[in-house]
């Protein structure tokens, strides 16, 4: 079932209706480039978010997902797909890699529910690593930017 939970992260955090929404543009250069970074903002240890509905057309993603490692305590995930049948609960910890594989329907829609073990406000940091046959990197391995771009 971790599946769900990455291709939310792929398909939805990416694009979320609320919280710090990328553009297709980004999107689109993420996935090209093998991942990407995305944020959710959390207050008093919750998120909630229902991603924008996208044409996914059938696709398979093979990937990785992994919280920021500067992030403590755990992270209870709940993912319901409204486009299918698809309904998940994830426990993670800061740097545990979560592969997936997922094949799409023809449009995708997520409700995402984020528990935080420490009740505060953060901005929860996540890795989306995307496999591709034409690039030799583990997406389980997260790209940090470069000093000079942040």
């Amino acid at each position: 079932m971790r599946t769900l939970l990455a291709a939310a992260t792929v398909l939805g955090l990416l694009l979320p209706s609320t919280g710090s929404a990328q553009g297709i543009a980004e999107v689109m250069e993420a996935i090209r480039v093998g991942g990407g970074w995305i944020s959710l903002p959390v207050e008093g240890g919750r998120a909630k978010m229902t991603t924008m509905t996208l044409p996914s057309a059938g696709r398979t993603l093979r990937g990785c997902l992994e919280i920021w490692p500067g992030h403590t305590g755990r992270w209870l995930v709940k993912v319901r797909d409204t486009y299918g049948n698809g309904r998940i609960e994830a426990d993670a910890r800061p740097a545990d890699d979560i592969p997936f594989t997922y094949t799409t329907g023809m449009m995708a829609q997520l409700d995402v529910e984020v528990e935080w073990s420490e009740p505060r406000d953060t901005t929860l940091m996540v890795w989306v690593g995307l496999h591709s046959p034409r690039r030799d990197r583990d997406p389980c391995e997260p790209v940090y930017p470069e000093a000079g771009n942040r």
